[in-house]
């Protein structure tokens, strides 16, 4: 089932640790930033930066595929990371200025955004096509685990120390994960002496997108989920804890726990019946799609507490179901070559989109009420999901 057992363990306790990384980095720099300025707008610039940075890696990152194994991205970007880090805590150390903080933030997002394509373009290559639904659940498994624990965690050290510690600790699991993925041993195909042009390069992953039914399917997918899923960003949901549920700001948290823990769960139990999941996984992005906008739904019209965290749960356990099939039809369809070209494409297309979005979404919600927004997002997936059933040929084992 596992072509390196030892490799695929180093890959997955590698992404751990730069996940547990990532989430002490957001904690610790907006902890920095609003002990410097004492700015709300300044601490919401982190989220802006990070997102548009983000993009433009995932829209570079063929240039690196096409130059660099996917072994050594992952590893140098981890390393890089681990610099970048160090040269932040100097500078807040030195100077302590806001705005010197912006394009270390800006280029360690940029990292992110073109090695995550080869990171997850590594999964296949260390596991044969009848594990990849395990295998990826395993990692969905470990990145939530990492959420739920991570931020509590952060939180309490920032309280009993403060936000330059969890930087250290950042630059620290960062360089872990850069020795561990160095270890890494499997067979990747040599790349080409002579590339061809950068605009080529570049247009690959898009193209494959365009022709590939299967792969324009889920990049329709990718585009509709990323308009819907801003309602679940803090802005919207504080909104809608204060003024639907009538609580206080603590309930947010619930809200996103209850959904992450969907999450784990669902992985958990795809993880538990993954071979037997394979040749359905049409029939998983189909039903996560449409149960993920009724739930939307429901969530957003309810104004009783306990029943919106059942229906938190119950929509990060479905959509969990939905992102592990489009990812498994991925990794399933394309070459070991275009894989991570099309991944970055869709990481473009998501983050793009997000981004554009959430300013779209806040206007509705000002002007129109915290609930509307609920509604166009649900009505969104359940369209998408339909259009999804009769278009299902494409996503076919």
């Amino acid at each position: 089932m596992i072509h390196n057992k030892s490799s695929f363990r180093l890959l997955w306790m590698s992404q751990a640790l730069a996940n547990c990384g990532d989430v002490f980095y957001i904690a610790g720099i907006i902890s920095v930033i609003f002990q410097i300025s004492g700015s709300a707008f300044m601490m919401a610039l982190v989220p802006f930066f990070i997102t548009l940075s983000r993009f433009l890696g995932s829209i570079f990152a063929p240039l690196f595929i096409d130059r660099f194994s996917l072994k050594r991205i992952v590893s140098l970007s981890h390393l890089i990371k681990a610099i970048l880090m160090a040269i932040l805590v100097a500078y807040i150390w030195r100077f302590g200025k806001v705005y010197g903080i912006f394009p270390a933030i800006s280029l360690i997002a940029f990292v992110d955004g073109y090695a995550a394509p080869a990171q997850r373009s590594m999964i296949p290559l260390l596991v044969e096509k009848i594990a990849l639904v395990k295998a990826n659940s395993l990692f969905s498994i470990v990145e939530n685990i990492v959420e739920l624990g991570g931020w509590p965690a952060s939180g309490i050290l920032v309280a009993l120390f403060n936000g330059e510690i969890l930087l250290f600790i950042s630059l620290f699991l960062f360089f872990i994960s850069f020795i561990m993925v160095s270890f890494i041993d499997y067979a990747e195909e040599k790349k080409i002496s002579n590339p061809p042009e950068k605009w080529i390069v570049l247009k690959e992953g898009w193209a494959a997108l365009w022709r590939t039914p299967s792969f324009k399917t889920i990049a329709i997918i990718d585009l509709v989920d990323s308009m819907a899923n801003v309602v679940w960003i803090a802005a919207i949901l504080y909104v809608y804890v204060e003024e639907i549920l009538a609580k206080n700001e603590a309930w947010w948290g619930y809200i996103n726990s209850a959904f992450f823990a969907g999450l784990l769960l669902s992985g958990i139990g795809l993880y538990r019946i993954g071979e037997s999941v394979k040749s359905k996984l049409h029939v998983a992005i189909i039903f996560g799609t449409i149960f993920s906008g009724i739930f939307t739904f429901c969530f957003g019209l309810s104004s009783i507490p306990w029943l919106s965290l059942i229906l938190s749960f119950l929509t990060g356990t479905v959509a969990q179901v939905k992102l592990l099939g489009q990812q498994t039809v991925v990794q399933l369809k394309a070459s070991a070559s275009l894989l991570p070209k099309v991944i970055s494409a869709r990481e473009s297309i998501s983050t793009g989109v997000f981004g554009i979005s959430s300013l779209m979404m806040g206007l509705v919600a000002e002007y129109f009420g915290v609930q509307s927004v609920f509604v166009i997002a649900a009505l969104l997936q359940i369209s998408v999901g339909f259009w999804t059933w009769a278009n299902q040929q494409a996503l076919q084992i």
